[in-house]
């Protein structure tokens, strides 16, 4: 068995995204590419700017850990400030199109993107994410909205102070819990959002081992839920059983609607690199730079064992 170190995320914010992983794990497809994986908690972020949060890609880089769930966002920022020298790239897709989405009150008249035009919404505590939602307005051709500097969004939305939290939608949950009712409008755009990155000091048949074990722990996770669920709360007991089914439920689609699981394709990467460049002030590094061409092939399909 060959020892690996995997970089988790957000343990509430985007509990399914770790779930085909879990899987992995609880039904022995990590040991039948005969690879032990230990689950070590994510770096830190210093502040939760979208600089703050290079400090999980730069731990993979740096060989502290060898493979990290994380945002193609963190990853540019991280190649702008090494000047394209993080030892670190993309193998395998979660997010095969962006989950930025408006959160909205459900009684208002928001029912499409399109509604969205001129609307007022949240800069909140992670604000890269207001930045996220405007980039994909104007990637959709729409007129943007007015963005509101807010230290409590979930309250000034109450108040009918602004009309959006931008976020992703792997992260409603953390707006339903309140006093009304809330619901997402996701605007969808078709480029990557976030994947298993893998440290460029691997090698490329260790990296496609854990890429195609990660890949079949998608379908596992998805006939037998259980497995990714148990594994997963044995490493976060705090996070519960319906947060993760739920968490699970709004990540899905984007996992497997428009690709199979963990693919990666050319095109959409350069759409993906230019748009994040762009929308984040960022440098638009060549792809080889940002993920690993030689796993644009598609991967392997496993039955669930």
């Amino acid at each position: 068995m060959e020892r690996v170190r995997l970089m988790t995320w957000c343990r509430s914010c985007v509990s399914g995204v770790h779930l085909p992983a879990f899987a992995a794990a609880e039904g022995g497809l990590f040991a039948e590419q005969e690879l032990e994986v230990e689950f070590v908690g994510c770096a830190r972020a210093p502040v939760w700017t979208l600089e703050g949060f290079t400090v999980r890609p730069k731990a993979v880089g740096s060989g502290e850990v060898d493979f990290g769930l994380t945002s193609v966002a963190y990853v540019l920022a991280a190649q702008t400030e090494l000047d394209g020298n993080l030892g670190a790239r993309f193998a395998a897709m979660s997010h095969q199109r962006n989950p930025i989405a408006a959160i909205v009150r459900d009684d208002s008249e928001f029912e499409r993107p399109a509604d969205l035009q001129g609307a007022r919404a949240a800069r909140w505590s992670i604000p890269w994410f207001a930045q996220e939602y405007a980039g994909a307005l104007s990637y959709m051709g729409l007129d943007p909205s007015v963005i509101v500097d807010s230290q409590e969004p979930d309250a000034q939305l109450e108040r009918g102070e602004i009309d959006v939290i931008p976020t992703w939608v792997d992260m409603t949950l953390n707006h339903v819990d309140k006093d009304y009712a809330v619901r997402p409008i996701g605007l969808d755009i078709e480029t990557y959002a976030t994947g298993l990155l893998a440290g460029d000091h691997l090698p490329l048949e260790l990296v496609t081992r854990m890429r195609d074990a990660i890949v079949a722990g998608y379908q596992l996770q998805r006939e037998q839920p259980e497995f990714g669920i148990a594994a997963f709360r044995r490493r976060f007991p705090d996070i519960t059983e319906q947060h993760v089914r739920d968490s699970w439920a709004l990540f899905e689609p984007y996992a497997f609607d428009g690709g199979a699981p963990g693919a990666m394709r050319a095109d959409r990467w350069e759409t993906t690199i230019a748009h994040t460049a762009a929308t984040h002030g960022l440098s638009p590094f060549p792809a080889e730079r940002v993920y690993r061409p030689e796993l644009l092939a598609p991967a392997l399909e496993y039955a669930p064992v």
